[in-house]
């Protein structure tokens, strides 16, 4: 009697938490995870980036060559509040200044960038102007990964994009790794230097009489991504930037060396993911999967003592019709 009691009283408890973690598993899956798996609103960031010996060309026009110093540049990005943005865009505004050793300023630049919440990926949505550098400003509609890479980024190429070439080209997948315990996927972009400008610069630069000259301006990049894969954000950034301006078969470096994610940088940036992705993996895959099987067991369990007690019952009746 006692047993038939216990599996009166269990039966529906187990079926009732077994359903219960089965819908917990769903809606975490199609809710929770949709939910933290994209940039928040209120996103505002400084990032820091060195070089060292780095070649640029001195506009001073008592200098107009090439010099080696070092570089530190900050850039500091924010989401704006654009509130008439298609549903799932985001707008990032971003203020870059990179400094040479003597702390003088060699270049300033504001962008702002529309893409997506959830890929990363850019968006063709108007946002009055694109970018502004040294007073000028291009209106430019972006495509591919700009920022960062999707949330849940998989092992495969993606589109990347490059401001100064003013396209997207393929960053390739190349490996995985891990940057102070944080596992990360590795992405090459690589682009042969190309023709992107021509500049006109005084005719010294070049050894010319001629009080100006048109000379093209070439860029090249080989710039390595390691991306933390279940935010799709940059851990470290490494571009050796190769560009010079050319006229008549000889050129002059305008910007070649390597630049970086300072090491505090890495670190902080390493800290705080350390705490997200986890998170996000446990809301994309271990808890609904968790859950799912739990809910599964109990709720079988759950059918297997009813079924059980109903047999019981069964056969008590039977007897009792029997004896009478």
């Amino acid at each position: 009697m006692r047993r038939l009691v216990r599996s009166r009283l269990l039966a529906p408890v187990l079926i009732a938490l077994g359903a219960f973690l089965l819908v917990a598993a769903v809606l975490v899956r199609a809710y929770a995870y949709p939910a933290l798996a994209r940039v928040p609103n209120n996103y505002d960031s400084m990032t820091y980036l060195q070089g060292s010996g780095v070649t640029i060309f001195d506009t001073d026009p008592e200098v107009l060559a090439p010099i080696t110093t070092d570089l530190s540049i900050s850039s500091h990005t924010i989401a704006g509040n654009y509130p008439d943005a298609p549903k799932g865009v985001v707008v990032w505004a971003n203020s870059t200044t990179v400094k040479r050793a003597d702390g003088g300023i060699f270049q300033q630049s504001t962008e702002l960038t529309p893409f997506d919440a959830v890929t990363g990926a850019a968006s063709d949505y108007n946002v009055g102007f694109s970018s502004a550098t040294e007073g000028q400003r291009d209106d430019v509609i972006r495509e591919g990964q700009v920022y960062k890479f999707p949330f849940n980024t998989q092992k495969r190429d993606y589109q990347q994009w490059d401001a100064a070439l003013g396209e997207a080209t393929t960053a390739k997948f190349v490996g995985t790794s891990s940057i102070q315990g944080l596992p990360v996927y590795t992405f090459v972009q690589t682009i042969e230097p190309t023709a992107i400008d021509t500049v006109e610069v005084p005719g010294a630069v070049f050894g010319s009489k001629a009080p100006s000259v048109e000379a093209t301006m070439m860029y090249g990049m080989v710039r390595t991504l390691s991306i933390e894969p279940a935010t799709g954000s940059p851990v470290n950034r490494v571009e050796q930037r190769t560009q010079y301006l050319s006229y008549q078969g000889k050129d002059v470096p305008a910007f070649e060396g390597t630049v970086a994610y300072t090491p505090q940088t890495i670190t902080d940036v390493v800290d705080q993911l350390k705490t997200q992705a986890p998170l996000l993996n446990a809301a994309r895959l271990a808890l609904p999967v968790g859950f799912g099987l739990a809910g599964l067991v109990l709720l079988s369990g759950g059918i297997v003592l009813a079924r059980r007690r109903q047999s019981v019952q069964h056969d008590a009746d039977e007897r009792e019709l029997v004896e009478v």
